[in-house]
């Protein structure tokens, strides 16, 4: 009986690690799902953030932010300071212009930012970023462009490392995060992820259901 539960504990190991992923490899071979790469029409998009004591980072991704080849006047930026103690919540307000500063006095958690965002968000689909990481000028155009196909309701975007001359590198990565890349690639080809990348998503504005507060999410840190 010992060795029986050993090996059966075993075999589902490297189901979860290996098997899974050969799995569906073999689906998307039978049947590779074709996914949207352009727009028919430009939907409107909220692109909703939250920072807390962002003021070395804030600078750079607003001007990022303006850097993005989605039309302008279908796009926007809704920032959440959730109770900052630097100059985060001046800089919002300095590009009130650009972006709908939202100001909580007292932190309350990135859930109850986000929340607190999205009632304030016009767009159709919501796209969710961070504060630190720095995103492509058309990643907004083909996140959005997912959605073309109406049985879509959420889109992951892919977290890159790179060096320190801006280059892509893989160094860092473990093992785990290299097989959780290759498996979120292979669900996407098959027609479905059960996950995304908390730095940069995003679903449809009816789906978007209220964070919990006090519960914990492997997005809920300020990152």
């Amino acid at each position: 009986m010992t060795k029986l539960i050993f090996w059966c504990c075993f075999a589902l190991t490297v189901y979860a690690y290996l098997g899974y992923a050969i799995w569906l490899w073999f689906c998307v071979r039978l049947r590779k799902r074709r996914i949207p790469e352009t727009l028919s029409a430009a939907p409107r998009v909220s692109i909703i953030m939250a920072a807390r004591n962002e003021e070395a980072n804030l600078p750079a991704k607003l001007e990022n932010l303006r850097r993005l080849t989605f039309p302008r006047d279908r796009l926007q930026i809704v920032i959440v300071s959730d109770g900052s103690t630097d100059r985060t919540a001046e800089i919002l307000q300095e590009h009130a212009s650009d972006v709908l500063p939202v100001i909580l006095e007292r932190s309350s958690g990135k859930a109850a930012s986000l929340n607190e965002a999205v009632r304030l968000a016009q767009g159709e689909i919501l796209v969710f970023l961070d504060a630190r990481q720095t995103v492509e000028e058309d990643a907004v155009s083909e996140l959005v462009a997912c959605f073309d196909d109406p049985t879509i309701g959420a889109v992951s975007g892919e977290l890159l490392l790179e060096t320190p001359s801006g280059a892509a590198s893989e160094e860092g990565l473990g093992i785990y995060w290299k097989i959780e890349k290759t498996v979120r690639k292979l669900e996407s080809a098959s027609g479905s992820v059960v996950g995304v990348t908390g730095a940069i998503y995003a679903l449809r504005r009816e789906l978007y259901t209220e964070i919990p507060l006090g519960r914990f999410l492997m997005t809920s840190l300020y990152q």
